[in-house]
């Protein structure tokens, strides 16, 4: 609850199951990164601009509306 800065009350009232699980990855997440760089293993590497928009093309269909 101290690594968000809210009372246990709050995110029992406030957040959804979905937010907390995601909340809760992603300090996952932020903690290995932290053991990681202490230890000095290497980060993995980034995806690049071009290789995710390749990826992601078949996924977004973009709609030209009116001319």
């Amino acid at each position: 609850m101290c690594e968000w800065h809210v009372t246990p009350d709050y995110i029992v009232n406030n957040w959804t199951d979905e937010l907390f699980d995601l909340m809760v990855h992603k300090l996952k997440e932020r903690k290995k990164r932290e053991v990681d760089a202490l230890s000095g293993t290497p980060p993995k590497p980034v995806e690049s601009e071009e290789m995710f928009l390749a990826k992601a093309s078949n996924l977004v269909k973009v709609v030209k509306h009116g001319d």
